[in-house]
């Protein structure tokens, strides 16, 4: 179970949930059967945005530009020996995956030091021996290599927190936005993007706590829709929609069915919507928080 999926769990939870306990319970598990779901997979899926460890599913990206591509490519070379080194070490990868990691490495160069970016690469060139050697061996693999293949990934998520947005807004065509209004003891706490099916843009999610109660803010194209907005029996099955300073809002209190509330407004102007969901939080406190994320 991946972060987006802990965060939709904390909503479909009809009962309070302890997070950290679900948290470490869950990872346990994921530790246990590490070695059965590689041996199906076979590689490992690093074509992830690992601030929260998203999967990038089927995509398909244009880098918008010859000379952009080029980088990429020769900063693979650089990296791996060639392209063709990377796509034989994880043969299930598709072209549009290994696009994307190309454009994601060439990002991280940009925007890491010098030195921050040599000990990231060389996350992923100690991650791709290591699954070079265990698929040449046929085999899935030990305790020991699956215990350093965990703290890789998070290694990793710990450099890509420093440009994952801007990442994110090479792949969306409206302005990513962080709340400029934030209430009274909140810090952010996490940001993270996916592209959840081909052709689309990125998705965004800004994580807010105060030690005790917790909100986050979703932040999506116009025309694209994410879990929370099923058209029946989902969040905002039931939300009461209304007006305000010209937007669009919707308005899911809490219920016996869903412990959080929910907020959504619409930027018809700008090409996004905003999906913003508290534990605790006050209906003006929401509004507050989702018209401070509207731009100039």
């Amino acid at each position: 179970m991946e972060e987006k999926e802990l965060r939709s769990a904390k909503m479909y939870f009809k009962h309070e949930v302890n997070m950290e306990k679900f948290k470490k319970e869950t990872f346990e598990k994921i530790d246990q059967e590490l070695h059965r779901e590689e041996k199906q997979r076979n590689f490992p899926k690093w074509v992830l945005v690992s601030v929260a460890s998203i999967m990038i599913i089927g995509v398909s990206l244009a880098f918008g530009g010859s000379h952009i591509a080029d980088a990429a490519q020769s900063l693979i070379s650089q990296l791996f020996g060639s392209k063709e080194n990377l796509m034989q070490t994880y043969p299930e990868e598709s072209q549009g995956e290994i696009d994307f990691f190309e454009r994601h490495m060439q990002i991280a160069k940009e925007n890491l030091t010098n030195e921050e970016f040599k000990k990231y690469s060389q996350l992923y060139i100690e991650q791709a021996e290591t699954w070079k050697k265990i698929n040449k061996e046929n085999r899935q693999p030990d305790s020991k290599e699956a215990k350093r293949l965990h703290e890789i990934k998070e290694l990793q998520s710990t450099y890509e927190k420093e440009f994952a947005l801007k990442e994110a807004q090479s792949f969306a065509s409206f302005p990513i936005i962080k709340p400029s209004y934030i209430p009274d003891g909140y810090e952010q706490v996490d940001e993270s993007f996916t592209i959840q099916k081909e052709g689309e843009e990125s998705v965004v999610s800004l994580d807010y706590s105060d030690g005790k109660s917790e909100f986050s803010t979703i932040q999506l194209k116009i025309n694209q829709s994410v879990d929370l907005e099923w058209e029946e029996g989902g969040f905002f099955d039931q939300a009461k929609p209304y007006s305000l300073h010209g937007f669009q809002f919707d308005y899911a209190p809490p219920s016996e069915e869903w412990a959080w509330a929910g907020m959504r407004i619409t930027v018809p102007n700008k090409g996004y919507r905003i999906i913003l969901t508290a534990d605790t939080m006050s209906k003006e406190e929401m509004e507050k928080v989702l018209l401070s994320m509207i731009g100039d």
